[in-house]
C-alpha cells in the first residue's frame, strides 16, 4: 500500500492536536487516534485529556500545557498518510462478509474438473502440483494441500453463483477460470506459499555448478487467495487474503468474495476510463486528421490559385511582347519575307498567350479549384 510522508515540526504537531479533536486529526493522516497519541508520547507531545473537547463546548476554557523539549533533540518529524479507497470502492469494501461453509465433498463441476487434471498431474520445481499441459491459473498447490485447496475453491464457487456471479473455464488448452461480476470478469487464484533455501550442491553437481538449481524450494502448506487481475493505480485495494498464524483461510473465503466485488467495480472503472481515453484519443486523431485535410485543401487552392495568377501574368506579358513587335514592326522597313517571318512569330505568341490565360476559359481553369477529383480521379 502507497503511503505520502508529511513532515512536521514537534511545535506544527502540537499546535494540530491542539486545534482539532484527535479522532478527527488522526483521519486526515489515514491512522486511528491511538495511532496518532503513540506519534505524540514518542515526540513528547502533550495532548488534551479526555473531556477536554466537551468542556470547551459548553464554555470552559483549560489551559494547555506548553510544549516540553524533545527527549531526543529532534525537531522535526514523519507522518505516513495511508492512501485511501476512492470513495467508490469504500461502499463496497464494507459490505457485510457472506458466511460460507467448507463443505467435506466437493460437487463445483469446476472444481472436479480442476481436481481430476491436477490428480494426474506432476510436481513443478517449487514442489506444487500442475497438470500435464501446464499449471492451472487458479490452483497451484502441493499434492499433500490439494484436498483442501479444492473444498475452499468448491465452497467459493458455489458461494458465488448463489449470489449470482457464475464462473466460467472455458476447454480450449490456456484458457482461464474467470469470475462474472457486474458483466467483469474477475480472474483470481488459490496457490500455497514456498519457502526458497540455497541450494547445496551434490558431489556430481559440483562437476557441473552452472547447471545446477540456485535455491531448493519447500511447501509451506499456507494457502493464499489473491485476485489475479486487478488493475494497477486504483488505489489501496485488497488483493490477497492468506493462512496467518491464527487465520485460516477458509475463515476468509467471504471477505475475499467481498474483496472480488471490489475488485469487479475497480476492473469496469479502469475499462471505462481506458475506453473513454481510447475515444478521446480517436476524436483527437479525427481531429487532427481533419486538420491536416483542411490544411492540404487549403495549400492546394492557393497553389492553384498562385498558378492561375501566373499563368495569367505570363499571357499578360506575352501579349504585350506582341505589341512591341507589331509596333516596331510598323515602324521598320522590313521584306515582304521578313514580315512574313515576324507575323509567325507574333502568331504563335498569341496563340500560347491565349493558352495559358485562365480568362480565355474561366470555367474550365477553375474546374480544378472546385472539383479536384476531375483531375485527379482516385480522389473519387
Amino acid at each position: 500500500m502507497s503511503r505520502t510522508r508529511i513532515r512536521l515540526t514537534r511545535a506544527e504537531l502540537y499546535e494540530k492536536v491542539w486545534a482539532t479533536p484527535m479522532r478527527t486529526l488522526a483521519k486526515e493522516f489515514g491512522m486511528s487516534d491511538v495511532g496518532l497519541a503513540k506519534v505524540c508520547r514518542k515526540h513528547n507531545i502533550p495532548v488534551p485529556l479526555v473531556g477536554y473537547w466537551r468542556r470547551q463546548e459548553t464554555g470552559y476554557i483549560d489551559s494547555r500545557p506548553s510544549l516540553p523539549a524533545s527527549k531526543d533533540s529532534l525537531e522535526h518529524l514523519d507522518i505516513y498518510v495511508r492512501e485511501r479507497l476512492r470513495p467508490e470502492f469504500e461502499e463496497l469494501a464494507g459490505q457485510v462478509a457472506p458466511q460460507v461453509v467448507i463443505a467435506s465433498e466437493i460437487s463445483h463441476p469446476l472444481v472436479l474438473r480442476s481436481e481430476k487434471l491436477l490428480e494426474r498431474g506432476k510436481l513443478n520445481q517449487q514442489g506444487l502440483l500442475i497438470s500435464k499441459n501446464g499449471s492451472l491459473s487458479h490452483s497451484l498447490v502441493s499434492r499433500e494441500q490439494l484436498p483442501r485447496a479444492l473444498k475452499v475453491l468448491n465452497a467459493l464457487l458455489l458461494t458465488l453463483e448463489e449470489r449470482g456471479h457464475p464462473a466460467s473455464w472455458p476447454k480450449e488448452e490456456g484458457a482461464l477460470l474467470s469470475v462474472n461480476i457486474d458483466g467483469e470478469a474477475v480472474r483470481f487464484s488459490l496457490s500455497e506459499l514456498t519457502d526458497s533455501l540455497p541450494h547445496v550442491l551434490t558431489p556430481t553437481e559440483a562437476k557441473h555448478p552452472w547447471s545446477a538449481p540456485k535455491y531448493d524450494y519447500k511447501p509451506t502448506g499456507r494457502l493464499q487467495l489473491q485476485i489475479s487481475n486487478l488493475p494497477a493505480y486504483m488505489g489501496p485495494i485488497r488483493r490477497t487474503w492468506a493462512d496467518g498464524k491464527y487465520q485460516k483461510i477458509e475463515n476468509c473465503v467471504g471477505e475475499f468474495i467481498v474483496g472480488l466485488s471490489v475488485a469487479a467495480a475497480a476492473i469496469k472503472k479502469n475499462r471505462l476510463e481506458t475506453e473513454e481515453r481510447h475515444r478521446q484519443r480517436e476524436e483527437e486523431r479525427k481531429r487532427e486528421e481533419e486538420e491536416r485535410r483542411i490544411a492540404e485543401e487549403r495549400r492546394r487552392k492557393a497553389e492553384l490559385v498562385a498558378e492561375l495568377i501566373g499563368n495569367w501574368e505570363e499571357a499578360e506579358r506575352l501579349r504585350e511582347f506582341v505589341r512591341a513587335i507589331e509596333k516596331q514592326t510598323a515602324q521598320s522597313d522590313f521584306s515582304d519575307d521578313e514580315r512574313n517571318d515576324i507575323q509567325q512569330v507574333v502568331d504563335w505568341t498569341r496563340e500560347y498567350a491565349d493558352s495559358l490565360d485562365p480568362l480565355s476559359d474561366l470555367p474550365e481553369a477553375i474546374e480544378e479549384f472546385v472539383r479536384p477529383e476531375s483531375k485527379y480521379w482516385w480522389l473519387e
